[in-house]
């Protein structure tokens, strides 16, 4: 018996076996389309919403999972699970906030009756808007000489906020130059 004969009984073979335990050449497991990104961040007053989609045949089913790799469901007013996949986080008032939702870990989960694939971690963090001030703490001056000055964030807002210029009212300001050193730019009054 020559290999090319063999190949050919070979897959003659696989082919009746196939057909007679219902093997349909159709059928495809889950892949994505889109996955959902590693991190949200968003905030109260906005809302946010993660897009997950995937192909497949037939087509399938998107779910989404908590930390703990329950399914999530929809929370009345905070958290919708829409049909097309996405995961929304609708916007909320300060006091709605809930960390178990707004600052924790999903995973998106399509699924078929030829597989299931989860995407990576999301994490999720929403940012409550709330009003701060800053204070400056100074470092070291002398009379007549330079002062080092150092603009205190509250440490709640830290991680969220960065320092783009200093303010001496009302028309003399101090930015970070692109080289790293500090200049100077005064601003003509307009009358």
């Amino acid at each position: 018996m020559t290999a090319d004969l063999f190949e050919k009984l070979f897959v003659l073979y696989l082919t009746l076996i196939g057909q007679a335990i219902g093997f349909d050449s159709h059928l495809r497991g889950p892949s994505f389309v889109m996955e959902p990104p590693p991190r949200l961040e968003f905030s109260n007053s906005s809302g946010g919403w993660l897009d997950c989609s995937a192909s497949g045949s037939p087509q399938p089913s998107i779910d989404w999972l908590s930390v703990d790799g329950t399914s999530v469901g929809d929370v009345s007013g905070i958290r919708r699970v829409l049909r097309n996949g996405t995961l929304f986080l609708q916007p909320f008032a300060a006091q709605a906030y809930r960390q178990d939702i707004h600052s924790t870990v999903y995973r998106c989960v399509a699924s078929n009756n030829v597989g299931r694939i989860i995407s990576r971690d999301v994490q999720v963090r929403a940012v409550v808007t709330q009003a701060f001030k800053v204070d400056v703490e100074v470092l070291a001056a002398a009379r007549g000489c330079t002062a080092v000055l150092k603009c205190v964030v509250p440490n709640f807002v830290k991680d969220l906020v960065r320092v783009m210029s200093w303010v001496q009212e009302p028309t003399f300001f101090i930015y970070p130059s692109l080289q790293g050193e500090i200049y100077k730019q005064f601003l003509e009054q307009i009358n």
